[in-house]
């Protein structure tokens, strides 16, 4: 059997993330659920100055190495 290309590894690496976060997000909007949606978790994030820019670098970072190609 061949080796799996590191390529391949890390975009399994990262469905498999975006599919926890879904999961996550399903279970944060049940009805008296205490887990916080994306958007309160963003907010909260949001909320001092250093937290914009670590979420506007985050947002630069995963843009450059994915989308500018």
């Amino acid at each position: 059997m061949p080796p799996i290309p590191t390529r391949a590894v890390t975009i399994i690496g990262f469905a498999v993330l975006v599919a926890a976060m879904v999961g996550l997000e399903i279970l944060a909007r049940r009805p008296g659920s205490r887990i916080p949606t994306v958007g309160e978790w963003l907010n909260y994030l949001m909320r001092p100055k250093l937290g914009r820019f670590l979420v506007l670098a985050g947002w630069w970072w995963l843009g450059w190495h994915y989308f500018a190609r």
